[in-house]
């Protein structure tokens, strides 16, 4: 099968090994791919936002599918250009793209189908989003979002009232270009958070759709859940104290309504919805949709996964989702994110990596090849990522690799999947103080 990556991060490395470690043979080709990448497929001088030139590409090579790894080629309608040609394409229109795209048609959205989330208010003007600062009744943090597209740093959680409006000043002012000239503020809702992935086939004449194992991302880059907010500092799967009953609850309240909707509202979705929910004292409310696969949580659902991904997505990609349930290896993964210096404000590059004998898988994230020499070239350089028999030896495993991996300066968490080990041994549930 010829098949084309879209993107260059570790989600999209974890994809490629997938791809090619599948029963289904693969040529694999990447744009733009990177070093590490490119030890696994053909990358193209092609950027994901080269609309133009991947659809020349396709038009000319007849891939029998593209994977679209980011957010913002969906966004932008790669997928619609591409499926105008006849290509079979894992990924969303730009009309459904819009979940993720723009803020403010989420939450319309969610309304519209009653699905469970945080009240909240759009505004383009500051005299209006000042005064609902001013008499704010929700309790802080005041949730801040920029509309649109922000590279992952359009979200404020402003502790006061004069740090709300500073950020709103900013946001308004052009912080994110067009993609914060609308703000959306939301309560703030307390609880435990994860991350759960579907794949989706959805039209306005079927509607199918497989779920796969619930993550738990650690967004803080000091351990103990401190420090500034990042891309993700490691995720682990399933989270072992969901209880099927709770995952119900997940399907019946958020997954199914979600898709009903897009069925109603006429939104093609072929590829995977990534919701972001809040397990509150009142259960399970949507904090916001992703259009495509997380990262890290892909890393660690590429690990969990027992099927062969290029079958499975190219079904999903035909319209002809068979699968009610995937299969999934028994235990639990982990994938823990090294960083460079300085990230997530200004990473530094160039750095020599030194990687001896991990026993992990070693995802690049951030890399670049010098002279045969990994370096780091990105904020997120490197993920170790390997499967256990439970959360406690998985977090072994990629404890004792620690030390396999390191160039100066690099930043990690030893705590992913600490609290929520502590959680299952005192026996709680999701439903628990957490």
């Amino acid at each position: 099968m010829k098949i084309l990556l879209v993107g260059s991060g570790g989600r999209e490395h974890a994809l490629a090994l997938k791809l090619k470690a599948g029963q289904t043979p693969v040529e694999l080709f990447a744009a733009p791919g990177s070093d590490a990448i490119g030890e696994l497929a053909s990358c193209l001088p092609l950027g994901i936002e080269d609309i133009d030139g991947i659809a020349a590409w396709c038009a000319a090579a007849g891939p029998d599918l593209v994977v679209i790894g980011p957010e913002g080629p969906l966004v932008a309608g790669l997928a619609d250009a591409l499926r105008a040609l006849g290509i079979s394409v894992f990924g969303h229109d730009a009309a459904t793209a819009r979940l993720e795209g723009s803020k403010s048609f989420a939450k319309n959205f969610m309304q519209r189908h009653g699905i469970p989330c945080a009240a909240s208010g759009t505004y383009t003007a500051f005299e209006a989003a000042e005064a609902t600062i001013r008499t704010w009744p929700l309790g802080y943090p005041i949730v801040l979002k920029a509309d649109g597209l922000a590279a992952g740093k359009g979200v404020v959680l402003a502790e006061s009232r004069q740090e709300a409006l500073d950020t709103l000043r900013s946001f308004l002012s052009g912080a994110f270009g067009e993609a914060s000239r609308t703000v959306v503020l939301e309560e703030p809702l307390v609880g435990m958070e994860l991350s759960l992935h579907v794949l989706v086939d959805v039209t306005t004449d079927h509607l199918r759709y497989a779920i796969l194992p619930s993550c738990q991302d650690h967004k803080r880059l000091l351990e103990g859940d401190r420090g500034p907010n990042t891309g993700g500092m490691g995720a682990f799967g399933p989270i072992p104290f969901l209880r099927p009953e709770d995952l119900e609850r997940i399907r019946t309240e958020l997954v199914e309504p979600t898709l009903r909707g897009c069925q109603q509202e006429g939104l093609v979705a072929r590829g995977v919805f990534f919701l972001g929910v809040m397990w509150t004292s009142a259960g399970p409310k949507l904090l916001e949709y992703n259009v495509r696969f997380g990262d890290p949580e892909t890393q660690v659902l590429m690990e969990l996964l027992d099927e062969n991904l290029a079958e499975l997505l190219l079904e999903v990609a035909e319209g002809r989702l068979s699968h009610e349930t995937v299969r999934i290896k028994a235990g639990c993964a982990i994938a823990v994110v090294l960083a460079a210096e300085g990230y997530p404000e200004s990473a530094k590059k160039g750095v020599p990596i030194e990687i001896r004998a991990p026993c992990c898988t070693v995802i690049h994230a951030g890399t670049r090849k010098v002279q045969e020499r990994w370096t780091t070239h990105g904020g997120r350089v490197l993920n170790l990522t390997t499967l256990a028999s439970d959360l406690t030896a998985a977090r072994a495993l990629a404890q004792a690799d620690f030390d396999e991996v390191s160039w100066p300066g690099m930043q990690l968490r030893r705590d992913i999947g600490l609290r929520a080990q502590r959680h299952a041994e005192a026996r709680r549930s999701v439903q628990d103080p957490w």
